[in-house]
């Protein structure tokens, strides 16, 4: 194998290996909107409306004692 072809594969591998570490550190950090940024205000605001989405609001016919359907 001669220079050329040894450097074209060498450079073929790393393009593939790193086009496989960016899939996978894509798919891992998938569900986070940031995308790991740990820094700004916008994240707090993010953790914060997540925290408050899952949380059930009260409902009005419980609170004035009734049943539902009546």
């Amino acid at each position: 194998m001669d220079m050329q072809t040894a450097l074209v594969a060498l450079a073929i591998a790393l393009s593939v290996g790193y086009a496989a570490y960016r899939v996978w550190r894509a798919l891992r950090k998938a569900s986070d909107p940031c995308y790991g940024c740990e820094g700004c205000a916008l994240r707090e605001q993010i953790k914060t409306a997540k925290r408050h989405k899952h949380k059930k609001a009260p409902c009005e016919d419980k609170k004035n004692g009734q049943k539902f359907g009546q």
